[in-house]
C-alpha cells in the first residue's frame, strides 16, 4: 500500500517493560520500577564543558569516505561520484565530482549552504541522478536527498516529514525518471520512498520478527522492476543475505528471497546491468578459511545463480592469503560490463575485476601501492584501454582517484582529504579513595603504520595524560619506553598520587607474551617495574582498581608450561581461563588466580555492598560466550548461580557500586541490559536498552551510576550518558557532538563526571562540573 498522509501519532522507540521477577540475558530483561526513557529526553543536553585537547588527538587534514555509486557518463551526462567531506573539526558535508572525459575532475555544488553533517552518496541513470543520505540535524537524524538530471544543477527534493524522521536512507537506484530511496527506522520497518517528478509517496515492507535486524545493503531498479539486498538475522549476529523485488515501480514488494545458502557469505553491493542482476561479495573457502571474490546474478532479483569468479593468478601481486579476506567491493556498470574493485585486509594494493556481458569474469590487475591495507573503492572504463579508480584505504579519511591501464600502469589524477591515525581515547581513570578529587587520567592510542613496499607493520603508540582540576590536559611521560610498548594496557589511580599501568609484551627471548606492570608513585616520581603475576602468558588485563585491601586485576591469562627435564616437550595449557591478580602496594604481585576451569575472561571487578569483591566476565561454551560472575568469600571463589547467569548467552562487561546496590553491565543479543544485586549472588534483570541504543560499563557517580553510550530514537540521536539514582531507571543525556555516534567512557570527576568520544564526533573530552543522577 502506498503511504502518503502522515501517520497518526508519534511512534516511541521503547514501550514500558513489564513489571516483575527477572529474565535471562537472551530475553527481555524486565523492570522493577520506572518506564523506558521518553524519547524527547534524548534531545536534553547535559550542561558540560569541552575541555581543550593536545591537537594530536585531532585531524591536521580533510577527511574523505567515499558514498555509493560511480555513474559513467552518457549523452549529456558526466561521469559523478560523491565524497562525504569533512574539514578538521567540522561536520562532514556532501560533495559529488565530475569529469567530462574521466581524466579532469571537478566538484559540482550540490548544497552549497548546507551545514549539517551528512552521510551518504550518489544513485542514478542517465536521466537522473540523485545524492541520498542522512543527515544530524539538532541531535536527530533526518534524510535527504538532493536530485539533477544534468548532475550539474542539484536541488533538494523535499520528503515527506514522517518518512524523513523515522527512516534513515542508507541507498537508493533511479529507474527510467524515477528515484527510489530505502532506509530502515528503529523500530525496524523498511520503508522505500519513491520521487517521481513532483510526486513524492513512500511504502513500508513487510515487517520481521521481534528480535531479528534486518539491515539494508544496497538497491538496484530498472524499468519497473526493482530489488533490495538485505541482512537479516538475530539481533546482534550478521544473519543471511536476502533481497525484496517490486515489480511496479516500487508500490508493492515481494520477498524475501535468499541470495546463498552458506551463513558465511558477505555481500558489497548490487547493480543491473542491462540484463541481469548482479550482487558481489567473498565467499568463505574451507581451504584457507578466509573470503574469496564471489558474485551471484539474478534475471529478475528473487532467484539466484552462482558465477564463477576466479582467484587473482598465482603471480600476482593482489594475492589471497590463508585466513584474509579478499573479497568484491560494489559493481559499476557501463555498457552492460560491470566493473569491480577488490580488496584485500593484507595487501597495500587493490585489485580489478570486471564481468563482460557474457557473464565472465576476469582479473585485469591492481592499482599502485598506497598508504595503509585494505584498500577498497570503485571503478568504470574509461575507454576500451584504461580504467578509472576511485580507491580508498579502509577507514582512513583518504580518495585517490586514478587510472588504471595496459600492463598494469598506474597513472594518480586527484587526492582528497588524508591517511591520519590521530589519537583516540582509549580509557579514563580517577582517583580510588579521594571522593571530591577533580583528578582524571586519560590513556590515548594511536596506531601508526610504517610502510617498506609492500609490506606494513601496524605499531600501538599509547600515552597518558592527567586531566587537572583547572581543566589542563598534561603529559605523563613514560620513561623508560617500554611502559608505552605495552598492550591491552589498562590504568588504575588511588589518592594522593600512585598509578599502576598493567598490559603484555612479547618476550624475543622466551618466544611467548608475557604480563607486564609498571608503578608510580606520584606526579615527580619515575615508572617503577612492578613484579609477580605468575607464570601466565597470553595474559589480557581488563580492569585494574584499587580496593580497600590493596590492588585488584582482572583479566585472562593461561599457565606456561612448567620446567620438565624428562619432558622437555611439555606444552603450555591450552586454556584462557578468566582470572585476577591482587597486590598490596602495586609493585609486587601475587600469581595469577583462575576464577573457573572452563576457558573464558574477567572483565570487571568492584566491591558489593557487604565490601565483598564481585569479579565479572563470560565463559565459553564452545564459541559461545555466556555470563559469569564470581564472588570473593574466605574460602576462595564462587561463580554465582542465579538463573539469569546461567541460562542465557552473552557476556557481563562490568559492574560499579553505589549504596546499597551493585550494578552490572552486560550485553546479549544486540541489546545492552542492566543486572542488580546487593549480595553477589541474587541477581535481577532491571533494564534494557531498545534496538539501535547502547550503554556500556556502568560506573559509580555522586547520587547514582552513569554509563556511556548511544541513543536513539525518531525525535533524537546521538551520543549520550546514561544517568540513574538506583541502577533501575536510566535516562539518557546528550553530550554536544558533530555527527551521530557513541560516548567511550564517563567517570567521577568531583561532584560531576568527565565524558570521552572520538574527535570524529567531536571534543574528545567533555566535563560536567554537576550532575544529578535523579533528574528527569
Amino acid at each position: 500500500m502506498v503511504i502518503t498522509a502522515r501517520r497518526a501519532g508519534a511512534v516511541l522507540i521503547a514501550a514500558a517493560l513489564a513489571l516483575a521477577g527477572c529474565a535471562t540475558p537472551t530475553e527481555d530483561p524486565e523492570v522493577e520500577t520506572g518506564e523506558a526513557p521518553d524519547v524527547a529526553e534524548a534531545l536534553r543536553e547535559l550542561p558540560s564543558e569541552p575541555v581543550d585537547v593536545p591537537g594530536e588527538w585531532y585531524r591536521g587534514d580533510e577527511y574523505a569516505g567515499l558514498g555509493m555509486d560511480f555513474l559513467p557518463p552518457a549523452e549529456g551526462v558526466p561521469f559523478a561520484f560523491a565524497l562525504n567531506v569533512a574539514a578538521p573539526r567540522e561536520a562532514a558535508r556532501p560533495q559529488v565530482w565530475l569529469s567530462d572525459d574521466g581524466f579532469g575532475w571537478f566538484r559540482a555544488d550540490v548544497a552549497g549552504d548546507y551545514n549539517a553533517s551528512f552521510t551518504g552518496g550518489l544513485v542514478g541513470n542517465p536521466d537522473v541522478s540523485g545524492l541520498v543520505g542522512v543527515s544530524f540535524e539538532d541531535g536527530a537524524l533526518v534524510s535527504r536527498v538532493w536530485r539533477a538530471f544534468d548532475r550539474r544543477d542539484w536541488h533538494e527534493v523535499e520528503l515527506p516529514e514522517d518518512f524523513a524522521r523515522t527512516y534513515r536512507v542508507v541507498t537508493g537506484a533511479a529507474a527510467e525518471s524515477r528515484l527510489l530511496v530505502a532506509g530502515t527506522s528503529v523500530e525496524k520497518e523498511l520503508g522505500v520512498a519513491i520521487l517521481d517528478g513532483d510526486r513524492t509517496e513512500y511504502v513500508r515492507l513487510p515487517g520481521i520478527a521481534d528480535r531479528e535486524q534486518r539491515v539494508i545493503v544496497d538497491m538496484a531498479a530498472h524499468e519497473d522492476s526493482a530489488v533490495i539486498l538485505v541482512q537479516r538475522g538475530e539481533e546482534g549476529a550478521g544473519g543471511t543475505f536476502e533481497t525484496y523485488t517490486s515489480d511496479d515501480a516500487g508500490v508493492t514488494w515481494s520477498g524475501p528471497a535468499a541470495v546463498a545458502d552458506d551463513p558465511d557469505t558477505f555481500l558489497s553491493g548490487m547493480a543491473w546491468t542491462g540484463d541481469r542482476y548482479v550482487v558481489t561479495g567473498g565467499s568463505r573457502d574451507p581451504s584457507t578459511g578466509g573470503l574469496i571474490p564471489a558474485a551471484w546474478s539474478s534475471d529478475d532479483g528473487a532467484d539466484w545463480d552462482t558465477e564463477v569468479v576466479p582467484p587473482p593468478p598465482e603471480e600476482s601481486v593482489f594475492y589471497v592469503a590463508e585466513g584474509v579476506d579478499t573479497v568484491l567491493g560494489r559493481p559499476a556498470v557501463r555498457d552492460g560490463i560491470a566493473f569491480v574493485v577488490a580488496s584485500n585486509d593484507d595487501s597495500l594494493r587493490a585489485g580489478f575485476y570486471n564481468r563482460n556481458a557474457e557473464g565472465d569474469w576476469a582479473f585485469t590487475g591492481t592499482s599502485d601501492l598506497m598508504d595503509y591495507p585494505g584498500v577498497g573503492g570503485l571503478t568504470l572504463s574509461v575507454n576500451p584501454d584504461e580504467q578509472i579508480a576511485i580507491l580508498s584505504p579502509f577507514g582512513t579519511g583518504q580518495a585517490v582517484v586514478g587510472v588504471h591501464g595496459r600492463e598494469n600502469a598506474w597513472r594518480e589524477l586527484e587526492r582528497v582529504g588524508s591517511i591520519e591515525q590521530v589519537a583516540q581515547v582509549e580509557s579514563l581513570a580517577t582517583v580510588a579513595g579521594a571522593a571530591d578529587a577533580e583528578r582524571a587520567f586519560i590513556k590515548t592510542l594511536r596506531v601508526r603504520y610504517e610502510v617498506d613496499g609492500p609490506n606494513f607493520s601496524a605499531i600501538p603508540e599509547r600515552a597518558l595524560f592527567e586531566l587537572t582540576p583547572d581543566r589542563q590536559v598534561n603529559e605523563i611521560p613514560f620513561d623508560p619506553p617500554e611502559v608505552a610498548e605495552l598492550t591491552d594496557t589498562v590504568v588504575g589511580t588511588s589518592d594522593p598520587g600512585d598509578t599502576v599501568l598493567l598490559g603484555s609484551r612479547f618476550s624475543p627471548s622466551r618466544q611467548r607474551v608475557e604480563p607486564r606492570g609498571w608503578f608510580r608513585g606520584g606526579p615527580d616520581q619515575p615508572w617503577e617495574p612492578a613484579g609477580g603475576f605468575g607464570d601466565v602468558i597470553d595474559a589480557k588485563f581488563s580492569a585494574v582498581q584499587r580496593t580497600a585491601d590493596g590492588w585488584v586485576a582482572v583479566g585472562a591469562s593461561r599457565e606456561a608450561a612448567t620446567e620438565d627435564p624428562e619432558n622437555p616437550e611439555n606444552p603450555d595449557d591450552t586454556v584462557r581461563r578468566a582470572s585476577l591478580w591482587r597486590s598490596g602496594d602495586g609493585r609486587g604481585w601475587e600469581d595469577a588466580t583462575a576464577l573457573d576451569e572452563a576457558a573464558g575472561e574477567a572483565t570487571g571487578v568492584c566491591t558489593l555492598p557487604d565490601g565483598l569483591l564481585l569479579a565479572v566476565g563470560y565463559l565459553l561454551d564452545g564459541d559461545v560466550r555466556v555470563p559469569a560472575a564470581w564472588r570473593g568469600t574466605d574460602d576462595g571463589w564462587e561463580r554465582a548461580t542465579a538463573e539469569i547467569l546461567t541460562t542465557g548467552t552473552g557476556e557481563l562487561t562490568g559492574c560499579a557500586t553505589t549504596g546499597d546496590g551493585t550494578v552490572i553491565g552486560a550485553s546479549t543479543g544486540g541489546r545492552n541490559i542492566v543486572l542488580r544485586t546487593e549480595d553477589g549472588i541474587q541477581f535481577e534483570g532491571v533494564f534494557r536498552t531498545e534496538y539501535g541504543s547502547s550503554m556500556l560499563k556502568p560506573v559509580s557517580i555522586p547520587g547514582g551510576f552513569a554509563a556511556p553510550g548511544r541513543f536513539t530514537s525518531d525525535n533524537g540521536s546521538g551520543p549520550v550518558v546514561w544517568l540513574s539514582p538506583n541502577g533501575v531507571r536510566w535516562t539518557p543525556w546528550r553530550i554536544p557532538s558533530l555527527t551521530d555516534g557513541i560516548t567511550r567512557d564517563v567517570a567521577k570527576f568531583g561532584d560531576g563526571i568527565i565524558v570521552t568520544m572520538d574527535s570524529e564526533l567531536g571534543v574528545p573530552v567533555h566535563v560536567v562540573p554537576q550532575v544529578d543522577p535523579a533528574a528527569e
